[in-house]
């Protein structure tokens, strides 16, 4: 019997690596790794934010306070830090939304469906829900998500659903008592039966 040949293709490893740079519109992404690298982007612009902030002098670290220039934010450097940071989110969460995309194998055109009111709703609950497509599709092979991406998108979801179980009381309480009350106004009311 003879042994297979070492250069035969069949027999041979394959030992080309897929290069996917999740910066970048080509490729996909799965459910956990948009909602992880959503979260990363979140995370970053916040902290941009609060050291733009500082840097301008508009918030104090010391303090944790923002001082009286807050009517500022939006004219000279802050303004102006306000507006790049803002194209450069928006930028990395449409390459975020086109790699999405790529995996339910649709075109990242329809992320146009952002700029139309009703509709962007909807066609957000379809992106973070619908599931992507098995195998092979038109945009490539399947990715895998890292540790991290499943660790931090599951935090985003917990956060979403509190976020959602807040937002369900508050509504629930202004609607109960008719108005938003004053602390106070709710401690003489609760304490009036003592």
């Amino acid at each position: 019997m003879t042994q297979p040949s070492s250069n035969s293709p069949f027999f041979a490893r394959n030992s080309i690596e897929i290069k996917d740079n999740p910066l970048s519109p080509n490729g996909r992404f799965n459910r956990l790794s948009y909602l992880g690298w959503y979260g990363f982007l979140n995370i970053v612009t916040v902290i941009a934010y609060l050291a733009l902030g500082v840097f301008v002098g508009v918030f104090s670290l010391n303090t944790f306070s923002i001082n009286d220039r807050v009517m500022d934010l939006f004219s000279g450097a802050m303004g102006i830090g306000v507006l790049i940071l803002w194209v450069v989110v928006a930028y990395f969460h449409i390459v975020f939304l086109i790699r999405r995309l790529h995996d339910l194998n649709r075109s990242g055109w329809l992320c146009l469906f952002l700029l139309i009111p009703i509709v962007q709703f909807l066609f957000m609950l379809y992106v973070i829900f619908a599931s992507g497509t098995k195998g092979l599709n038109d945009y490539g092979a399947p990715r895998s998500s890292a540790v991290w991406e499943k660790i931090l998108a599951w935090l985003m979801i917990i956060v979403m659903i509190l976020s959602l179980f807040s937002f369900a009381s508050l509504i629930s309480f202004m609607s109960s008592s008719g108005e938003l009350q004053s602390p106070t106004q709710i401690v003489q009311k609760g304490t009036s039966y003592f």
